[in-house]
């Protein structure tokens, strides 16, 4: 039986209907998925972390900045000790062996690293290692300044390849969780300073005992980082949608990062400087008027470096955990205020009298470790801001990551080129030394906390655009 005409929907009631069919809805996110738009990059990534080759990386990361280290501390105490009966080996001149390495590291970092998001991260995460090797050997056959300069550009191709690599995959790796990343990017610094600490300790106690075979034995270690390399597994993850991008520079340097660049030039020309100049002045002709001028032996500075790296390392590790909490600019800010307090400690240390014993050396001392700690904040803080930034460019991932390793070795390159006249110095007839070491130092850090406060305002401004 047909229903009754007032069952029926009227035309009136059809038209009020609505024609679900007609309304816009967003595709299902599977969908998505199988088809990305072309106005997109969808890359390939693992669902969670993978925590063994995320060791793996880190290890194999230690091992190589503390050959790294070792190789380029015994360069720096052996100069320095000739300098102590050659005074025409001044900071000056050391610096040209100094500069060649963090230039070869500057500008091969960029290009490897955006070979690396091409070709996958594990080839050139292996091939540091390999370069490294065949550097330290060959710098243990001469000490003749200008065959030390080309030998430690190939020594630079060593961090160029194996550091935009590194910290590429492990951007990857922690793409879905800020606080593995802050985690991950403190372990990270701490596993690039504790191996540059005790490289500077191993190269010293090498030097006292082996002399310039000690070269052969960091070549040694250089092979031993290569293992943990080897265990990592790469997952290549290549863009589904290829699109231009521009060139490789316009892609690294963009807005965001050259906002930061100084504060992380600054950071990293203090670490440049302390770790070459600052050795080649304390293992040098002593300065009765600067307490840490005492023509150190390389083990004793060793010593002293593998100190900074752990006590530094160990920040490092704590402020990952804390950064989350108070935010990457506060973190930031903390890290810059512990370099000012730093500096302000050592100059005071530097003016105990030469020859006395004080009872305010080892509050100073602790002071310094203080400072140091404090400091310490900064780097991972950096790092976790240049993995924000490299999400935002997934497919360039190892490209912006590798403007770590560029900042890095300008910062270096420029602290080191730039310490040096500071030492040589001349005030009332004597050289500055260390004394001109902690100016600069204090100059850095005025340009870090400039940096950091506009970085702050301009990440304000960033967000809320964003949200609109």
């Amino acid at each position: 039986m047909p229903p009754a005409e007032d069952d029926q929907p009227s035309d009136r009631a059809r038209e009020a209907e609505p024609v679900v069919d007609a309304v816009p809805r967003e595709p299902p996110l599977d969908s998505v998925l199988r088809d990305p738009p072309l106005d997109s990059v969808l890359l390939e990534r693992s669902p969670a972390a993978d925590v063994a080759s995320l060791s793996m990386a880190l290890g194999g990361t230690f091992l190589l900045r503390c050959a790294s280290q070792a190789a380029g501390f015994l360069i720096a105490v052996s100069l320095g000790i000739r300098s102590r009966e050659e005074l025409n080996l001044t900071a000056g001149i050391a610096s040209l062996v100094f500069v060649t390495f963090y230039a070869s590291e500057l500008i091969g970092a960029p290009l490897f690293g955006a070979w690396s998001d091409r070709s996958g991260r594990k080839p050139f995460m292996l091939l540091g290692p390999v370069f490294g090797a065949i550097a330290a050997q060959l710098l243990g056959l001469t000490m003749v300044i200008p065959i030390l300069v080309l030998v430690r550009v190939l020594q630079g191709l060593s961090t160029a390849t194996s550091a935009p690599a590194t910290l590429g995959f492990l951007s990857g790796q922690t793409a879905t969780s800020e606080k593995l990343r802050g985690r991950v990017m403190g372990l990270y610094e701490a596993a690039t300073v504790v191996g540059i600490g005790l490289g500077a300790a191993l190269g010293g106690k090498l030097h006292d005992q082996f002399g310039l075979f000690a070269f052969t034995l960091v070549a040694l270690l250089y092979v031993g980082a290569l293992v943990p390399f080897v265990f990592v597994r790469d997952r290549v993850w290549v863009p589904r949608v290829r699109i231009a991008h521009g060139n490789l520079l316009t892609r690294m340097l963009n807005r965001r990062i050259m906002r930061f660049a100084p504060a992380w030039l600054a950071a990293n020309a203090v670490l440049g400087a302390w770790f070459n100049v600052g050795t080649f002045l304390a293992s040098g002709a002593e300065n009765r008027g600067q307490f840490l001028m005492r023509g150190f032996s390389p083990g004793e500075i060793g010593t002293a470096s593998a100190a900074f790296g752990v006590l530094f390392a160990v920040g490092a590790i704590a402020w990952g955990f804390v950064m989350p909490v108070i935010g990457r600019q506060a973190t930031l800010l903390v890290g810059v205020g512990g370099l000012g307090f730093t500096s302000v400690a050592l100059w005071a240390l530097n003016q105990v009298p030469f020859d006395a014993t004080h009872t305010r050396v080892p509050i100073l001392v602790g002071l310094v470790m203080l400072g140091i700690f404090v400091e310490s904040g900064f780097t991972p803080a950096a790092l976790a801001y240049l993995a924000e930034i490299a999400e935002e460019r997934a497919e360039d991932r190892g490209s912006v990551m590798g403007v770590y390793s560029v900042l890095l070795g300008v910062g270096q390159l420029l602290g080191v080129a730039l310490a040096a006249p500071f030492a040589d110095a001349q005030f009332h007839g004597q050289r500055l030394g260390i004394n001109g070491l902690i100016i600069f130092t204090g100059l850095l850090c005025l340009v870090a906390l400039f940096t950091v406060m506009l970085l702050g305002h301009a990440e304000r401004r960033h967000v809320r655009l964003a949200a609109v």
